[in-house]
């Protein structure tokens, strides 16, 4: 018998009975659903979060009060007390950093509590407002869409001027009216809109667009107000740096480090009461947050497939008993126990490729409909598509041998005789 005649025979005995052969497949289309959509909604957001740093640029260092991995995981939680006792960075650390050869452009910027926005009887009762230095559009990777950036003389003379986010534009301006110029209260004061910047979209739920910059010297005077010692930490100014052209990241990092190091009189002994970030770290920190994701998809994949794995098993052990004289009488006319074996074995393979398949389907479209009705992007790469059928060809063919080789070890003559 050739394989195109054993795949005829193991359809045949699927379609007599088509209710138990779908019903034996909903396992392996639940477990092929669920690794489909996980992972297309996991690749989408990885295709955002890696677009989003694109932006930003892979030669940037973020100098801080902490190192971002500090927060990740509960082992260096103890340290935060020490992390809040450190000094502050000021704008002169940012100027003198600034002269370092390894650096091509420096910005401070310090983020301020959730601030109330108003204008006219348009009111936003939180928005994000940050404090900076000019050049920090440049440096972060944002894009005017409209007005001009932060120049010198507004950080100088402290001028109540702004740049803000579409979010605000949407919220606070009448529909196709132009808000530079214009005046909008942040707090209790009023500041001039000068520039707009352009649309970046949402990630995970957080409004990238929620975003109000002004002057950091006119923060600080009007806007930051008092903090809570536990808070200062939070709020406490940073400073990002461009590496320049012909300097290896690592090669700024190290002035960078030495220079904070000399400017606060750290003796070679003593750890860096400062944090050096970079877009690698945030990357690795980002992976370790979703690793957890992934692993929990697996695992919920694996029982789902491991279920259907056994529901195709015990719905060919009780095939081959309904079967058995007809087996008997395959082997009668001159049947080899190898096509019996294939016979059923291929039939099993067929199940949870049919599962497998429909699972695809169902998974790219519950990432779709996912995409659709909540803020996580979906994206599903084709090397997802062939790694859910291939689970599901797996699945068919290792629990589908233990029936196949008790079809093909049975006795002719006792399986002629089986009532």
């Amino acid at each position: 018998m050739d394989v195109l005649s054993t795949f005829k025979t193991a359809t045949i005995g699927l379609r007599a009975n088509r209710m138990r052969s779908i019903l034996t497949t909903l396992g392996v289309i639940i477990g092929v659903t669920t690794v489909i959509s996980m992972m297309s909604i996991i690749e989408g957001i990885n295709n955002y979060t890696y677009k989003l740093f694109g932006n930003i640029g892979s030669n940037v260092i973020y100098v801080q009060k902490y190192k971002w991995q500090l927060f990740v995981g509960g082992s260096n939680r103890g340290r935060w007390r020490e992390i809040m006792r450190r000094p502050d960075l000021t704008v002169e650390d940012a100027k003198a950093i600034s002269k370092l050869p390894s650096v091509d452009l420096v910005a401070a910027y310090r983020t301020m509590p959730d601030t109330k926005l108003k204008r006219g009887t348009h009111v936003l009762e939180q928005s994000k407002v940050e404090g900076a230095t000019p050049g920090i559009l440049e440096i972060s990777g944002y894009t005017l869409a409209d007005g001009r950036p932060l120049v010198e003389q507004d950080e100088n003379f402290r001028r109540r001027v702004c740049i803000i986010g579409q979010y605000q534009v949407e919220n606070l301006f009448d529909p196709g009216e132009n808000p530079i110029g214009q005046n909008i209260q942040i707090g209790d004061q009023k500041f001039t809109v000068v520039g707009v910047v352009a649309e970046r979209g949402q990630l995970l739920g957080n409004n990238l667009d929620d975003i109000v910059i002004v002057p950091l010297s006119t923060a600080e005077k009007y806007l930051l107000g008092s903090r809570r010692r536990g808070m200062r930490t939070w709020f406490s100014l940073s400073i990002i740096a461009r590496v320049a052209k012909g300097y290896t990241i690592d090669e700024a990092m190290r002035q960078i480090r030495m220079l904070l190091r000399e400017r606060r009189g750290l003796r070679f002994d003593e750890e860096d009461n400062f944090g050096l970030n970079t877009q690698e770290m945030l990357l690795s920190t980002y992976k370790k947050l979703t690793s957890g994701i992934f692993l929990a998809m697996i695992g919920i994949a694996s029982l789902a497939l491991l279920v259907g794995g056994i529901g195709i098993m015990n719905i060919m052990l009780v095939s081959v008993t309904e079967r058995t004289r007809e087996i008997g009488l395959r082997m009668a006319v001159g049947a080899k126990r190898k096509e019996i074996l294939a016979q059923f074995l291929l039939e099993a393979i067929i199940l949870t490729s049919i599962g497998g398949l429909i699972g695809v389907v169902f998974g790219f479209l519950l990432g779709q409909l996912v995409a659709k009705l909540t803020p996580l992007p979906s994206h599903t790469p084709l090397w997802s598509v062939f790694l859910g059928l291939g689970f599901s060809v797996a699945v068919g063919l290792f629990f589908g041998i233990y029936p196949a080789r008790k079809a093909a070890r049975l006795n002719p003559i006792e399986a002629l005789r089986y009532e």
